[in-house]
């Protein structure tokens, strides 16, 4: 979350600083009022523009994020479902065997004590 936080910082700085160094160079620029004008809405636009086309950008980029988050998730889920069955299918198959197993060895043993007499 830091490395976000950090870059999310870098590019406000670079935004704010881009637009406090076009405004200082306007204002310190020698022209008339009109020109000064013209040029502040200019460079402002310009601003405008590319902060849209970068939170635009971030904007598809989290869409597309959220989406693969998503699609990964439902994935592991019914990954974890289908591997769930098949160890409950798996058990299933070891407690028959053992059970089977049981059985036969009970009439192993009862099948001996009658030939013993016992």
């Amino acid at each position: 979350m830091s490395r976000e936080n950090s870059s999310n910082g870098v590019l406000v700085g670079a935004i704010v600083g881009g637009a406090i160094g076009a405004i200082s160079a306007l204002l310190f620029a020698p022209k008339t009022g009109t020109d000064l004008r013209e040029d502040l809405a200019s460079k402002f636009k310009a601003i405008s523009d590319k902060t849209r086309d970068i939170a635009t950008t971030v904007g598809h980029t989290t869409k597309d994020l959220a989406a693969t988050v998503g699609q990964n998730t439902k994935d592991l889920a019914t990954n974890i479902k289908d591997e769930a069955g098949d160890l409950i299918d798996h058990a299933k198959q070891s407690n028959q065997t053992i059970m089977d197993n049981f059985s036969s060895k009970k009439e192993d043993v009862k099948d001996e004590l009658a030939t013993t007499g016992r």
